[in-house]
């Protein structure tokens, strides 16, 4: 099967040549029902970097454009976005990452998949919901981001589908075994089309609250899942076999993980390789420039969702914002369903359901219950659980102005790496138009 790699030149054509060197629409009548499944990672009231965490509209785009060239005028976008982390949803998503307006232009219908309806299904003798729009889909296109990620190492084709399933099964997945599920998911639910975005490229992902972006201008595109997914993580520095779900696939279909396998059409492999860290530590990476000592968070390997990984590293960066230059002694904060190794005069949080229900409690043990406990609770609880009371008095009272503004959604903490995507490499257009080519295409119209 061919794997095309084209550089994005910042063209709608660089994106259609993609699709053409792969023979993606081979198969596509212009009758069928197109799905677009995007990778949004979070949609709610804070701006986080887009760069390299999500889809960007660019390439909704240029795929918009080329199925129009193609005929197709039965074209839908879905996704189901992270919930419950500082008001995430689908539709919010969708705006924050210009992709509404994208398919506005092209008439395309935008779906938030968290609404169902869902199938289940028999994954491994786990019941797993979903999506039927996905599943009834005559061809779908799968756009995932060229991406690292601190569970599975890379998030790329076969890890986008996680997003058609019921936020339970997401949760599911992390109980029962996600890469095998993994595997499994893209067993039931295949792709026709997939398009790995990677105009940027992210480390130590899934997100840009501890993952940091970079500029790649690539788009690799197949009508084979498998073969793109290795083709993407070999350009992030992995070996497919290193892919555990990528691994059990091909034992399953007796695919090789050979990339000399496959044919490959455009920009040579071997010249865009490079070697991604994908491993964080938490604790490290949220208070590098808080100078904050005596707080690890050791990492929860796969049996953390995403709902509780996201509001734990939002609220310890707003923290770390808040409060630097402490020392908090020997404190550990774990998630997920890992297991504490008692240590006498250690101070122990558990945080998460899941981090409770793990761990038998013990006198140096105190916990926040919730699936996932919300942001803003999550930060009052580490303020009064680590701070003395004169200390923590202080930070709500000169915090207090920015976490108003934090949830009013006009302010969004400006950790200070997040600087880097002030450089000129990471261009706001790839999401959302300037104002001023918005206001030109209205007086075109207007004139027309």
């Amino acid at each position: 099967m061919t794997v095309s790699i084209v550089k994005f030149d910042g063209s709608l054509e660089s994106i259609g040549r993609a699709i053409e060197l792969c023979g993606g629409f081979d198969k596509l009548d212009k009758n069928d029902r197109v799905l677009i499944k995007p990778n949004i990672t979070f949609g709610g009231w804070i701006a986080i970097p887009p760069y390299g965490m999500v889809t960007t509209s660019k390439m909704v785009e240029g795929i918009l454009w080329k199925l129009a060239e193609h005929g197709c005028n039965d074209i839908s976008i879905g996704e189901g976005t992270i919930l419950g982390v500082l008001g995430s949803n689908t539709r919010r998503g969708f705006s924050q990452t210009g992709i509404n307006r994208v398919a506005k232009r092209y008439g395309a219908k935008l779906i938030d998949l968290n609404d169902g309806p869902f199938d289940y299904k028999n994954l491994g003798g786990i019941k797993v919901g979903i999506s039927k729009i996905a599943l009834d889909a005559d061809f779908l296109i799968n756009v995932p981001v060229l991406k690292t990620h601190a569970q599975v190492k890379v998030s790329l084709g076969f890890k986008n589908l996680k997003g058609c399933l019921e936020v339970a099964s997401r949760k599911a997945f992390h109980m029962k075994g996600l890469e095998h599920l993994i595997c499994l998911l893209n067993q039931s639910l295949e792709s026709d089309l997939t398009i790995i975005d990677g105009i940027y490229m992210l480390e130590k992902g899934p997100d840009a609250m501890i993952g940091v972006a970079r500029r790649k201008n690539l788009i690799i595109a197949s009508r084979d899942a498998f073969a793109c997914d290795c083709v993407g993580a070999t350009i992030l520095g992995f070996e497919p076999s290193q892919i555990a779900y990528l691994r059990e696939y091909a034992q399953l279909n007796n695919r090789p993980m050979d990339v000399n396998a496959f044919q490959i059409e455009g920009e040579r492999l071997e010249l865009l390789k490079e070697k991604l860290m994908w491993e964080v530590n938490s604790g490290e990476e949220l208070f590098e420039f808080a100078g904050i000592t005596g707080l690890s968070v050791p990492h929860p390997g796969q049996h953390i969702c995403s709902g509780c990984y996201a509001n734990l590293a939002y609220s310890l960066g707003l923290f770390g914002k808040v409060n630097p230059n402490l020392n908090l002694g020997d404190t550990r904060i774990y998630s997920g369903r890992n297991g504490v190794s008692q240590v006498t005069g250690q101070r122990i949080i558990l945080y998460g359901n899941c981090a409770i229900q793990s761990n038998n409690k013990t006198n140096h043990t105190v916990s926040i219950a919730g699936c996932p406990p919300k942001t803003m609770s999550t930060l009052f609880f580490v303020m009064r659980t680590l701070l003395s009371k004169p200390r923590m008095f202080k930070a709500i009272l000169f915090g207090s102005p920015q976490l108003l503004a934090l949830r009013a959604g006009i302010y969004s903490g400006n950790l200070p790496k997040w600087r880097l995507y002030r450089l000129p490499e990471f261009d706001k257009s790839h999401f959302r138009e300037p104002r001023y080519q918005g206001i030109s295409r209205v007086f075109s119209k207007w004139r027309e």
